[in-house]
């Protein structure tokens, strides 16, 4: 893995476990996105329609697969999927008649799509070393 990619996982790895503990211990502290000036119910509805279905897509594409008798590639399967999943359902935000969510939305579901295309490209490349590996 080049030093680039170590970098970005590291970086989502430290924001995925700094936000889990703030959602389990200290969930007063993030409200809205910060520096916006979002009524914090809209932050709940925003939440309630990303994150949770996204949390439900990829538990039922795992039971799908286990079922199915098949195991993830790699270690990153997960998080990519987890990812895509997430930006899916922000993507379906915008069929609402009027997107809510403004420019704040907007950054996060252009950065989810960045973010869950190059957890892709290093899963793919990571898969490929996997093969590699084996033969």
């Amino acid at each position: 893995m080049n030093i680039i990619e170590k970098l970005v996982l590291f970086c989502l790895f430290a924001f995925l476990t700094i936000m889990a503990g703030i959602f389990m211990f200290a969930n007063h502290l993030v409200i809205v996105f910060p520096g916006t000036e979002f009524d914090p119910m809209l932050m709940a509805e925003w939440r309630t329609r990303t994150v949770q279905p996204a949390f439900y897509m990829t538990a039922s594409y795992f039971i799908l697969r286990h079922f199915l008798g098949k195991n993830p590639t790699t270690t990153l399967w997960p998080v990519f999927l987890i990812l895509l999943f997430f930006t899916i359902s922000q993507g379906f935000l915008f069929l609402d008649k009027s997107y809510k969510f403004g420019d704040p939305g907007i950054g996060m579901f252009v950065v989810s799509i960045f973010i869950t295309l190059f957890i892709r490209h290093i899963h793919s490349k990571r898969k490929k070393e996997i093969r590699m590996d084996t033969f």
